[in-house]
Protein backbone atom coordinates (compact mmCIF):
# COMPACT_ATOMS: atom_id res chain seq x y z
CA UNK A 1 0.00 0.00 0.00
CA UNK A 2 2.83 2.39 0.86
CA UNK A 3 4.45 1.68 -2.52
CA UNK A 4 1.20 2.55 -4.30
CA UNK A 5 0.86 5.83 -2.38
CA UNK A 6 4.52 6.67 -3.11
CA UNK A 7 4.03 5.88 -6.81
CA UNK A 8 0.91 8.09 -7.02
CA UNK A 9 2.76 10.91 -5.22
CA UNK A 10 5.68 10.66 -7.66
CA UNK A 11 3.30 10.75 -10.64
CA UNK A 12 1.48 13.77 -9.16
CA UNK A 13 4.70 15.69 -8.51
CA UNK A 14 6.06 14.81 -11.96
CA UNK A 15 2.82 15.99 -13.52
CA UNK A 16 3.00 19.27 -11.62
CA UNK A 17 6.61 19.81 -12.69
CA UNK A 18 5.79 18.94 -16.29
CA UNK A 19 2.78 21.27 -16.37
CA UNK A 20 4.89 24.07 -14.89
CA UNK A 21 7.54 23.48 -17.54
CA UNK A 22 4.90 24.04 -20.22
CA UNK A 23 3.92 27.40 -18.76
CA UNK A 24 5.24 30.60 -20.31
CA UNK A 25 7.87 32.50 -18.33
CA UNK A 26 8.95 36.12 -18.43
CA UNK A 27 12.50 36.84 -17.21
CA UNK A 28 13.06 40.45 -16.12
CA UNK A 29 16.29 42.43 -16.24
CA UNK A 30 16.13 42.87 -12.43
CA UNK A 31 16.40 39.10 -11.96
CA UNK A 32 12.75 38.33 -11.17
CA UNK A 33 10.42 36.16 -13.23
CA UNK A 34 6.71 35.38 -13.52
CA UNK A 35 4.96 32.24 -14.81
CA UNK A 36 1.68 32.12 -16.70
CA UNK A 37 0.48 32.51 -20.29
CA UNK A 38 1.42 34.91 -23.06
CA UNK A 39 -1.66 36.51 -24.63
CA UNK A 40 0.02 38.71 -27.23
CA UNK A 41 2.76 41.20 -28.03
CA UNK A 42 1.79 44.37 -29.83
CA UNK A 43 3.78 47.56 -30.43
CA UNK A 44 6.36 47.10 -27.72
CA UNK A 45 4.05 45.76 -24.99
CA UNK A 46 3.40 42.16 -23.91
CA UNK A 47 0.05 41.13 -22.43
CA UNK A 48 0.53 38.30 -19.93
CA UNK A 49 -1.80 36.21 -17.74
CA UNK A 50 0.13 35.25 -14.56
CA UNK A 51 -0.89 32.25 -12.48
CA UNK A 52 -3.44 33.27 -9.84
CA UNK A 53 -3.56 36.93 -10.94
CA UNK A 54 -5.23 39.20 -13.47
CA UNK A 55 -3.72 40.04 -16.86
CA UNK A 56 -0.78 42.45 -16.82
CA UNK A 57 1.03 44.45 -19.51
CA UNK A 58 4.81 44.90 -19.55
CA UNK A 59 7.05 46.96 -21.83
CA UNK A 60 9.41 44.69 -23.76
CA UNK A 61 12.43 46.80 -22.82
CA UNK A 62 12.08 45.53 -19.22
CA UNK A 63 12.46 41.85 -20.22
CA UNK A 64 15.71 39.92 -20.18
CA UNK A 65 14.25 36.98 -22.12
CA UNK A 66 11.11 34.86 -22.67
CA UNK A 67 10.39 31.13 -22.56
CA UNK A 68 7.20 29.80 -24.18
CA UNK A 69 7.12 26.23 -25.52
CA UNK A 70 3.48 25.31 -24.96
CA UNK A 71 2.31 26.36 -28.43
CA UNK A 72 3.41 27.77 -31.79
CA UNK A 73 3.43 31.54 -32.13
CA UNK A 74 3.21 33.80 -35.15
CA UNK A 75 5.85 36.53 -34.78
CA UNK A 76 6.35 39.67 -36.86
CA UNK A 77 9.42 41.88 -36.45
CA UNK A 78 10.20 45.52 -37.13
CA UNK A 79 11.70 44.63 -40.50
CA UNK A 80 8.41 42.85 -41.38
CA UNK A 81 9.83 39.35 -41.28
CA UNK A 82 7.28 36.73 -40.20
CA UNK A 83 8.24 33.64 -38.17
CA UNK A 84 6.38 30.63 -36.77
CA UNK A 85 7.72 28.71 -33.78
CA UNK A 86 8.23 28.42 -30.03
CA UNK A 87 10.35 30.63 -27.77
CA UNK A 88 13.39 29.56 -25.74
CA UNK A 89 15.18 31.87 -23.30
CA UNK A 90 18.50 33.12 -24.62
CA UNK A 91 21.71 33.59 -22.66
CA UNK A 92 22.01 37.01 -24.33
CA UNK A 93 20.16 39.77 -22.50
CA UNK A 94 17.10 41.17 -24.37
CA UNK A 95 17.18 38.28 -26.87
CA UNK A 96 15.06 35.16 -27.39
CA UNK A 97 15.63 32.00 -29.43
CA UNK A 98 12.99 30.82 -31.87
CA UNK A 99 12.65 27.08 -32.61
CA UNK A 100 10.18 25.05 -34.67
CA UNK A 101 9.26 25.57 -38.31
CA UNK A 102 11.52 28.65 -38.23
CA UNK A 103 14.74 29.14 -36.25
CA UNK A 104 16.29 32.49 -35.36
CA UNK A 105 17.66 34.62 -32.54
CA UNK A 106 15.54 37.75 -32.13
CA UNK A 107 15.97 40.96 -30.17
CA UNK A 108 12.88 41.18 -27.96
CA UNK A 109 12.24 44.86 -28.72
CA UNK A 110 12.21 44.10 -32.47
CA UNK A 111 9.07 41.95 -32.06
CA UNK A 112 6.09 44.09 -33.10
CA UNK A 113 3.37 41.40 -33.10
CA UNK A 114 3.12 37.97 -31.49
CA UNK A 115 0.15 35.72 -30.82
CA UNK A 116 -0.62 31.99 -30.47
CA UNK A 117 -1.14 30.64 -33.97
CA UNK A 118 -3.93 28.31 -32.83
CA UNK A 119 -6.18 31.39 -32.59
CA UNK A 120 -4.53 33.12 -35.52
CA UNK A 121 -7.56 34.10 -37.61
CA UNK A 122 -9.01 36.53 -35.04
CA UNK A 123 -5.60 37.68 -33.81
CA UNK A 124 -4.54 38.67 -37.34
CA UNK A 125 -6.96 41.60 -37.24
CA UNK A 126 -6.06 44.99 -35.80
CA UNK A 127 -7.25 48.52 -36.33
CA UNK A 128 -8.48 51.79 -34.94
CA UNK A 129 -11.53 54.02 -35.10
CA UNK A 130 -11.59 57.77 -34.44
CA UNK A 131 -14.19 60.52 -34.14
CA UNK A 132 -14.24 64.29 -33.69
CA UNK A 133 -16.86 67.06 -33.53
CA UNK A 134 -16.84 70.86 -33.30
CA UNK A 135 -19.77 73.28 -32.97
CA UNK A 136 -20.27 77.02 -32.42
CA UNK A 137 -23.67 78.27 -31.26
CA UNK A 138 -23.10 81.81 -32.55
CA UNK A 139 -22.83 80.63 -36.15
CA UNK A 140 -25.05 77.57 -35.68
CA UNK A 141 -22.38 75.60 -37.52
CA UNK A 142 -20.98 72.20 -36.69
CA UNK A 143 -18.45 69.87 -38.27
CA UNK A 144 -18.18 66.14 -37.73
CA UNK A 145 -15.29 63.91 -38.77
CA UNK A 146 -14.46 60.24 -38.43
CA UNK A 147 -11.82 57.77 -39.54
CA UNK A 148 -11.28 54.06 -39.23
CA UNK A 149 -8.88 51.35 -40.30
CA UNK A 150 -8.97 47.56 -40.21
CA UNK A 151 -5.86 45.46 -41.00
CA UNK A 152 -5.49 41.74 -41.66
CA UNK A 153 -1.98 40.24 -41.83
CA UNK A 154 -0.95 36.66 -42.64
CA UNK A 155 2.42 35.15 -43.57
CA UNK A 156 2.69 36.82 -47.00
CA UNK A 157 -0.42 38.97 -47.32
CA UNK A 158 -1.74 42.22 -45.90
CA UNK A 159 -5.25 43.61 -46.40
CA UNK A 160 -6.19 47.10 -45.19
CA UNK A 161 -9.64 48.71 -45.23
CA UNK A 162 -9.61 52.41 -44.35
CA UNK A 163 -12.29 55.09 -44.38
CA UNK A 164 -12.59 58.75 -43.42
CA UNK A 165 -15.07 61.57 -43.79
CA UNK A 166 -15.67 65.25 -42.97
CA UNK A 167 -19.24 66.58 -42.79
CA UNK A 168 -20.74 70.04 -42.20
CA UNK A 169 -23.95 70.35 -40.22
CA UNK A 170 -26.30 73.37 -39.90
CA UNK A 171 -29.97 73.75 -38.90
CA UNK A 172 -31.16 72.82 -42.38
CA UNK A 173 -28.27 71.10 -44.18
CA UNK A 174 -25.95 68.14 -43.98
CA UNK A 175 -23.03 68.41 -46.42
CA UNK A 176 -20.61 65.58 -47.24
CA UNK A 177 -17.50 67.72 -47.74
CA UNK A 178 -14.84 65.03 -48.04
CA UNK A 179 -14.96 61.22 -48.06
CA UNK A 180 -12.56 58.39 -48.80
CA UNK A 181 -12.85 54.60 -48.67
CA UNK A 182 -9.86 52.45 -49.63
CA UNK A 183 -9.31 48.70 -49.86
CA UNK A 184 -5.63 47.75 -50.23
CA UNK A 185 -4.09 44.31 -50.79
CA UNK A 186 -0.31 43.74 -50.61
CA UNK A 187 1.30 40.38 -51.38
CA UNK A 188 4.90 40.01 -50.16
CA UNK A 189 7.35 38.12 -52.37
CA UNK A 190 10.13 38.78 -49.84
CA UNK A 191 10.48 40.69 -46.55
CA UNK A 192 10.77 43.96 -48.51
CA UNK A 193 9.23 43.53 -52.01
CA UNK A 194 5.46 43.33 -52.50
CA UNK A 195 2.73 43.61 -55.16
CA UNK A 196 0.05 46.29 -54.73
CA UNK A 197 -3.64 46.10 -55.65
CA UNK A 198 -6.20 48.63 -54.47
CA UNK A 199 -9.74 49.97 -54.94
CA UNK A 200 -10.65 53.48 -53.77
CA UNK A 201 -13.59 55.87 -53.61
CA UNK A 202 -13.03 59.63 -53.13
CA UNK A 203 -15.19 62.73 -52.77
CA UNK A 204 -13.93 66.31 -52.37
CA UNK A 205 -16.32 69.22 -52.91
CA UNK A 206 -13.52 71.81 -52.60
CA UNK A 207 -11.98 70.38 -55.78
CA UNK A 208 -15.37 70.05 -57.51
CA UNK A 209 -15.26 66.24 -57.24
CA UNK A 210 -18.61 64.53 -56.68
CA UNK A 211 -16.99 61.12 -56.75
CA UNK A 212 -13.97 59.25 -58.08
CA UNK A 213 -13.64 55.47 -58.40
CA UNK A 214 -10.06 54.30 -58.65
CA UNK A 215 -8.48 50.89 -59.38
CA UNK A 216 -4.73 50.42 -59.21
CA UNK A 217 -1.91 47.86 -59.45
CA UNK A 218 1.82 48.21 -58.87
CA UNK A 219 4.95 47.14 -56.98
CA UNK A 220 6.43 48.41 -53.74
CA UNK A 221 9.49 48.10 -51.52
CA UNK A 222 10.15 48.65 -47.79
CA UNK A 223 13.52 50.33 -48.11
CA UNK A 224 14.02 51.49 -44.50
CA UNK A 225 13.44 49.51 -41.30
CA UNK A 226 14.58 49.92 -37.71
CA UNK A 227 13.19 49.45 -34.20
CA UNK A 228 11.21 52.67 -34.41
CA UNK A 229 11.08 53.62 -38.08
CA UNK A 230 10.09 52.05 -41.36
CA UNK A 231 9.45 53.56 -44.78
CA UNK A 232 8.15 52.22 -48.08
CA UNK A 233 7.62 53.39 -51.64
CA UNK A 234 5.62 52.04 -54.56
CA UNK A 235 4.62 52.81 -58.13
CA UNK A 236 2.19 51.53 -60.75
CA UNK A 237 -0.86 52.32 -62.88
CA UNK A 238 -4.35 53.50 -61.86
CA UNK A 239 -7.63 53.76 -63.74
CA UNK A 240 -10.14 56.46 -62.67
CA UNK A 241 -13.82 57.17 -63.31
CA UNK A 242 -14.77 60.70 -62.19
CA UNK A 243 -17.92 62.79 -61.92
CA UNK A 244 -17.85 66.47 -61.00
CA UNK A 245 -20.34 68.41 -58.87
CA UNK A 246 -22.30 69.35 -62.05
CA UNK A 247 -22.85 65.61 -62.75
CA UNK A 248 -20.51 65.55 -65.76
CA UNK A 249 -18.64 62.24 -66.05
CA UNK A 250 -15.09 61.97 -67.31
CA UNK A 251 -15.13 58.46 -68.76
CA UNK A 252 -12.12 56.26 -68.03
CA UNK A 253 -8.87 58.05 -67.20
CA UNK A 254 -5.44 56.46 -66.66
CA UNK A 255 -2.56 57.71 -64.52
CA UNK A 256 0.88 56.63 -63.36
CA UNK A 257 1.15 56.78 -59.59
CA UNK A 258 3.95 56.91 -57.04
CA UNK A 259 3.54 56.62 -53.26
CA UNK A 260 5.76 57.23 -50.26
CA UNK A 261 5.00 56.31 -46.64
CA UNK A 262 7.02 57.05 -43.51
CA UNK A 263 6.23 55.57 -40.09
CA UNK A 264 7.70 56.41 -36.69
CA UNK A 265 6.78 54.65 -33.42
CA UNK A 266 7.78 55.38 -29.84
CA UNK A 267 6.72 52.50 -27.61
CA UNK A 268 7.69 53.99 -24.23
CA UNK A 269 5.01 55.97 -22.44
CA UNK A 270 3.46 58.13 -23.64
CA UNK A 271 3.24 56.05 -26.81
CA UNK A 272 3.54 58.12 -29.99
CA UNK A 273 2.84 57.05 -33.57
CA UNK A 274 3.57 59.26 -36.59
CA UNK A 275 2.50 58.25 -40.10
CA UNK A 276 2.96 60.32 -43.26
CA UNK A 277 1.64 59.16 -46.65
CA UNK A 278 1.98 61.08 -49.91
CA UNK A 279 0.65 59.82 -53.27
CA UNK A 280 1.43 61.43 -56.64
CA UNK A 281 -0.41 60.90 -59.94
CA UNK A 282 0.60 61.89 -63.49
CA UNK A 283 -2.03 61.79 -66.21
CA UNK A 284 -1.55 59.41 -69.16
CA UNK A 285 -4.91 60.03 -70.87
CA UNK A 286 -4.91 63.70 -69.76
CA UNK A 287 -1.62 65.21 -70.82
CA UNK A 288 -0.04 67.43 -68.16
CA UNK A 289 -2.46 66.63 -65.34
CA UNK A 290 -0.76 66.22 -61.98
CA UNK A 291 -2.43 65.26 -58.69
CA UNK A 292 -1.28 64.81 -55.10
CA UNK A 293 -3.14 63.20 -52.17
CA UNK A 294 -1.50 63.25 -48.75
CA UNK A 295 -2.21 62.61 -45.10
CA UNK A 296 -0.12 62.99 -41.96
CA UNK A 297 -1.31 61.45 -38.68
CA UNK A 298 0.02 61.92 -35.16
CA UNK A 299 -1.33 59.63 -32.41
CA UNK A 300 -0.59 60.38 -28.74
CA UNK A 301 -1.70 57.75 -26.23
CA UNK A 302 -3.75 59.20 -23.35
CA UNK A 303 -4.63 55.88 -21.68
CA UNK A 304 -4.31 52.29 -22.87
CA UNK A 305 -5.72 51.97 -26.42
CA UNK A 306 -7.19 55.53 -26.36
CA UNK A 307 -5.23 58.13 -28.31
CA UNK A 308 -5.44 61.78 -29.25
CA UNK A 309 -5.45 61.91 -33.06
CA UNK A 310 -4.19 64.91 -35.04
CA UNK A 311 -4.51 64.64 -38.83
CA UNK A 312 -3.32 67.00 -41.55
CA UNK A 313 -4.56 66.26 -45.09
CA UNK A 314 -3.64 67.84 -48.41
CA UNK A 315 -5.01 67.44 -51.95
CA UNK A 316 -3.87 69.09 -55.20
CA UNK A 317 -5.20 68.75 -58.76
CA UNK A 318 -3.75 70.81 -61.62
CA UNK A 319 -6.87 70.05 -63.69
CA UNK A 320 -9.73 69.66 -61.17
CA UNK A 321 -12.91 67.81 -62.14
CA UNK A 322 -14.74 71.16 -62.22
CA UNK A 323 -12.63 73.81 -63.95
CA UNK A 324 -13.84 76.65 -61.68
CA UNK A 325 -12.97 74.77 -58.48
CA UNK A 326 -9.92 75.24 -56.31
CA UNK A 327 -6.81 73.31 -57.22
CA UNK A 328 -5.56 72.88 -53.65
CA UNK A 329 -7.34 71.72 -50.50
CA UNK A 330 -5.99 71.09 -47.01
CA UNK A 331 -7.20 70.83 -43.45
CA UNK A 332 -6.41 69.85 -39.87
CA UNK A 333 -8.63 67.40 -37.99
CA UNK A 334 -8.65 66.67 -34.23
CA UNK A 335 -10.26 63.66 -32.63
CA UNK A 336 -10.01 60.67 -30.31
CA UNK A 337 -8.96 57.29 -31.62
CA UNK A 338 -9.49 53.84 -30.12
CA UNK A 339 -7.15 50.98 -31.12
CA UNK A 340 -8.00 47.28 -31.05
Amino acid sequence: MKKIILFVAIIFIAGRVFSQSLKDTLFFTNGSKIIGEIKKIKLGVITFDPDDANDITVQLRKLKSISATRTVFRIQTTDDRVYFGQLIASSLEHFVRLIGSDTAVLHIEEITDLYPYKSAFIQRFSGNVGIGFSYTRSSDFGQFNFNGKLNYISRNDQISLSTSGIYTITDSTFVRDREEISLLYNHYFSPTWFAITFLRYQRNLQLGLERRYQEGIGMGNKFLTSKQVYALAGSGLVINQEKNTENVSSGTLSEIFGEFQFNFFRFTKPEIKFVMTQSFYYGVSQNGRFRNDGETDLYWELIKDLKLDLTFYNNYDSQPALAESRKFDFGVVFGLSFSF
